[in-house]
Formats: structure tokens, C-alpha cells, sequence
């Protein structure tokens, strides 16, 4: 026993020590205690971590040996002061970066992703799929999982100004309470690796090591499980194929993630980019974004983002369209932001006061965009065509608004939900001019196939007049004049497009005939008038839709009349 304690004082003697002389900058948390036994603690060596587990397992059944034991009198040990890593003399050079979270916030945050991915493996289906890219977003979760879960970065500490006191020293030991199995396929906390299938994530830490990482991987997981919920509630094929893109996009970032991890001690923002996207001018205006407001070469702030947006594009925007650089500016960050560029509604991401690099990579690939300035020229063109929509010039601006005109708009989901209110204005004329605008429209392949998922889609909503605009709208985008301006025998390719908008048309039929038993006579009026209008295949699902509510109303009353005479 007196061994033993004569082994405690020598450690508490090398924690002194190492708080009187300056180790390069290194925290005593690193180097746990300064004797020759000692390991280094990196996660990227599990033999370093399994002789730290065996050694801090040791020095913890030492010190309850020691206040358990009865033989001797208690011991009084000598006192260790609080060790405080002052930072080196500041040099007149840039700014200070904002402080780092700390260690609390650290393990808040990788409980938060543990949270997030069970969730996604909960909405995942848990049978084998015929979605290529539902597979593949299980497949880089799980992987990316199991590299967060076996990384033992929470050990060490955030910042070397942190202040370091025996009761923390000993606090980081907390998790040899757990059994820890010698075999080396087990981890450094007891978790067995289950190859195949999701690990045991409940209260788990995942961290990728990386304070500003884990928040953009926070923002990203988010995003999954938003399109994940929408895919679950959605019946429309056009609007699910739509998502399944989106989640494409949202599983190639998280397979670059796992293998960068993997592959490299540091990783800098031009590694998350795909190579087609490290163009000089993506990579110097998201540099500008990060530089000064943000810690992280990953995320920084919306107001950061915004404010570069003006000092490298406002030239390209107010040379054509003066005084709507704000608004231009306002609608790219919610258009990155939002999950899905198409379907409506959607709830926001957890942190709307961030910009990931994810979300801006996926803003390129989701619009295919080679170049930043030329996509803000466009931008701003529509922003300008919206404001002239709602304002009291917008039946000239349905009259003009045909053609290549049509073909050069994104759409956004604003312009789409602007010409749908138009269709129920006061105005006769103008809602005529909208339906006339709507009809030749539906002639740009592009613009209709995003319409068509937009208004189905808005049919959700609990707004009437949203509701009213989208059947009208989807009345309009009827396949009928999408040959109108093909005058000799059409081509194969040609019928082939053809075939593939009417069946996006005629499957909308069933998602508006739920609207026939509306209680509001106007919108009720829209949706019969719609239904009709697409011939044969919209008259049979109308007959569908009056037989069902013909039995339902029998099987009340049947209802009713059983109650009567069991009364």
C-alpha cells in the first residue's frame, strides 16, 4: 500500500511539474502524466489508445485502493494548483479568430449528431431497397458513423487556455466505470463495432475531432433527415425522384467526409469541394467568407456570406438592375439554405444563421452552376420579373413573358407561387393573362417539370387561395401544347418527351381530385374543373372519387340506423 501511494505522489508530482515548465504550448491533458510508461494519446493509433485505456485503468483502482483502505490513516496529499496555459505574447497580426466552444458545448453537440444519425436510421428503410440512392446514403451513414463513433478526440482538450484541475484530470477517467474487453476489435469505451448494421448511437459522442466540422456535419445531417420525412409523407413519383436527387447530393458529401477522415490529419475546405467545383473563384469567394468571422474554414456566418455576396457581385447586379442587389443577395441565401430547390414547404434547417460549405456545394451541382457571377446575372434577371408581378404592371409583364424568356428562369418557388395567386386575382384580366402565360410555359420542358411538382405539391397546403392557384395552374401545364409549335412529323424523341409529360400531368389527377370535397365552394369549383379537364383518365378518377364518398355516406347511415335499433 505505501508502494502505491508513493505512486500516486509521483504522479501528482509530474502534474505539478508539468504546470511550472512551458512544454511548447502543450496541454497536460495531451501528455497525461510525465512519466517514462507514458503514451501519447492519438486516436489514429489504436495500440497508443489501448495502453492509455490499460494505464488510466491502473492509476484508477490505485486511488480507490487508496480511499478504501482501512490499514492506514488517511493520507493528505499535497495540494495541486490550478493549471493555466497562458497563451503566447500576442503579435501585431491579424485579428483574433473568435474563441473556441468549449469542451461542454463540444460533447453537447457530437451527443446532438449521435441523435441525429439515429434518427436517420430510423427513417431509413431497415429492408434492402430498390432506391439506388436510399443504399447508398445508408451505406456512407453507416461508414461515417463508425469513424465518428471510434474517435477519441473528446479526451483531449479544445483550447490550450482552458483551466486544468485534478477533479478534471480525473473526471476524464469517468468511462472506466464501463467494462472495457481486452480484445482488439473492441474500442477504447467498450463499444463493439456490428459490421452490417447501425451501431448503438444513444447518448454515443460522435465527433469527427474538428469543432467546426461537427457543426457543418450537424447542419448536413438536418438536412437529410428533412428530405428523408418529406419522401416518407409524399406520394407524387416526380416529387420523391426530386428528393432522391437531393439525398444524391447529401451522400457523395458524406462519403468525401469518411474518406477525408480517413486519409488526412487536417482537412481544409477545398478537400470538401468536388474537383469541378475548385474553380479560382469559388475557392476566393468562400475564403472571403470564412476569413475574420468565422474560426472554422467550413461555416461561417449568414451575415459574413451576405456581406461578400455585395463586395464581389453588387457590380454585376446594379449594372443591370439597379437597386435590387439586397433582394438578389437575400433570395441566394434562401434558395442555398433551403433542402430542395422544388418542393414547397419544407421545414428550415436547424441553424439558418449558417452557411456550410455542404450547402454551397450542393447549391452548385443542384443548378448547375460553372459560374458564380453568371448564375447571380440570372438570378437577378427573375428577381426583377417577380417584382414586376407584383407590382401594378404585372398583366404587361404576363404578356411579354413568353418564349426564351420563359426558358432563361430558373424557376424559383416564389415565381411559380406568384403566377398561381395571379390566376385568382380580382383583376379578370389579369388572371386571364396569367392562365394564357402558364399555358405557354408549358411548352419549356424545364420550367413544366418543375411546376408540376411545385403545385402538386402545394395542394398540401392550409392555405385556400394556395390550394385554388396550384389546380388552376396544373390545368394549365396540360401536355396538349407542348407540340403546339412542332409543325412537320414529330421525332421519337420528341413522342418520348411527350409520354413522359402526360404521365407526370394525368398522375397529379388523383393528388387534386382530393380537393372535389372541399367546404369551400371555390376551391371545390377549381378542383372538378381541373379534374375534367385532363379528358378520360380525369373523368375516371372523378367517378372514383363520387363512388367512394357514395359508400362512405352509406356506411354512416348505416351506422346510424344500427345504433337506432340497438337503442
Amino acid at each position: 500500500m505505501a508502494r502505491r501511494l508513493q505512486e500516486v505522489e509521483g504522479i501528482s508530482a509530474a502534474v505539478e511539474s508539468a504546470s511550472r515548465h512551458d512544454t511548447g504550448g502543450v496541454s497536460p491533458l495531451i501528455y497525461p502524466f510525465n512519466i517514462p510508461d507514458a503514451t501519447f494519446l492519438s486516436s489514429n493509433n489504436p495500440q497508443n489508445a489501448t495502453r492509455f485505456c490499460k494505464f488510466s485503468l491502473h492509476l484508477h483502482s490505485v486511488l480507490c485502493t487508496c480511499r478504501d483502505s482501512s490499514e492506514f490513516e488517511p493520507h493528505s496529499f499535497p495540494a495541486l494548483p490550478t493549471v493555466t496555459i497562458q497563451p503566447a505574447a500576442a503579435s501585431p497580426s491579424p485579428p483574433a479568430a473568435p474563441p473556441e466552444t468549449s469542451v461542454g458545448q463540444h460533447r453537447a453537440r457530437s451527443l446532438r449528431i449521435g441523435a441525429q444519425i439515429s434518427e436517420l436510421s430510423n427513417l431509413l428503410p431497415s429492408q434492402p431497397c430498390s432506391e439506388q440512392e436510399l443504399r447508398a446514403l445508408r451505406h456512407n451513414l453507416l461508414h461515417l458513423a463508425t469513424i465518428l463513433k471510434n474517435d477519441l478526440s473528446l479526451l483531449r482538450p479544445s483550447s490550450p487556455q482552458e483551466t486544468l484541475g485534478l477533479e478534471e484530470v480525473l473526471g476524464s477517467f469517468d468511462f472506466l466505470s464501463h467494462d472495457i474487453n481486452a480484445d482488439e476489435d473492441a474500442s477504447c469505451l467498450g463499444t463493439l463495432r456490428k459490421p452490417g448494421s447501425f451501431l448503438e448511437l444513444d447518448g454515443a459522442w460522435l465527433t469527427s475531432g474538428n469543432d467546426g466540422l461537427d457543426q457543418a456535419l450537424e447542419i448536413h445531417l438536418d438536412i437529410c433527415c428533412i428530405l428523408l420525412q418529406r419522401m416518407r409523407a409524399s406520394r407524387f413519383s416526380p416529387s420523391r425522384q426530386e428528393l432522391l436527387q437531393e439525398l444524391s447530393l447529401q451522400a457523395e458529401a458524406l462519403q468525401r467526409v469518411s474518406h477525408l477522415l480517413l486519409e488526412k490529419n487536417k482537412i481544409s475546405s477545398t478537400d470538401i469541394l468536388p474537383q469541378v467545383q475548385r474553380t479560382r473563384e469559388v475557392l476566393l469567394f468562400w475564403e472571403a467568407c470564412v476569413s475574420g468571422s468565422s474560426s472554422s474554414p467550413f461555416l461561417c456566418d449568414a451575415d459574413s456570406f451576405c456581406a461578400t455576396l455585395r463586395k464581389c457581385f453588387t457590380h454585376k447586379v446594379e449594372a443591370k438592375q439597379p437597386g435590387q442587389a439586397e433582394k438578389v443577395f437575400s433570395r441566394l441565401l434562401e434558395q442555398l439554405q433551403a433542402p430542395c430547390r422544388t418542393v414547397p414547404d419544407l421545414r428550415p434547417v436547424c441553424c439558418p444563421d449558417r452557411v456550410t460549405l455542404f450547402q454551397l456545394s450542393a447549391y452548385l451541382r443542384r443548378w448547375g452552376v460553372q459560374d458564380l457571377g453568371a448564375h447571380i446575372t440570372r438570378l437577378s434577371k427573375e428577381e426583377r420579373i417577380l417584382s414586376a408581378l407584383r407590382s401594378p404592371k404585372r398583366r404587361r409583364t404576363l404578356n411579354t413573358l413568353r418564349g426564351q424568356l420563359v426558358a432563361e428562369l430558373l424557376p424559383l418557388g416564389c415565381t411559380l407561387q406568384t403566377l398561381a395567386a395571379l390566376q385568382v386575382d380580382a383583376n379578370h384580366k389579369v388572371s386571364r393573362a396569367a392562365c394564357k402565360c402558364l399555358c405557354r410555359a408549358a411548352g419549356v420542358q424545364t420550367f413544366r417539370n418543375k411546376a408540376v411538382i411545385y403545385y402538386t405539391e402545394s395542394l398540401k397546403s392550409d392555405d385556400i387561395q394556395t390550394q385554388q392557384g396550384s389546380c388552376l395552374a396544373l390545368k394549365c401545364l396540360k401536355v396538349v401544347k407542348t407540340l403546339r409549335n412542332v409543325r412537320s412529323t414529330p421525332t421519337a424523341e420528341q413522342v418520348s418527351q411527350v409520354c413522359v409529360c402526360v404521365f407526370q400531368a394525368t398522375e397529379s389527377v388523383d393528388h387534386i381530385t382530393e380537393m372535389c370535397r372541399a367546404t369551400d365552394g371555390a376551391l371545390r369549383s377549381a378542383a372538378r374543373e381541373t379534374v375534367l379537364s385532363f379528358g378520360k383518365r380525369g373523368f375516371q378518377a372523378f367517378q372514383r372519387m363520387e363512388q367512394l364518398h357514395i359508400a362512405v355516406e352509406e356506411a354512416v347511415y348505416i351506422n346510424q340506423e344500427t345504433e337506432i335499433t340497438v337503442l
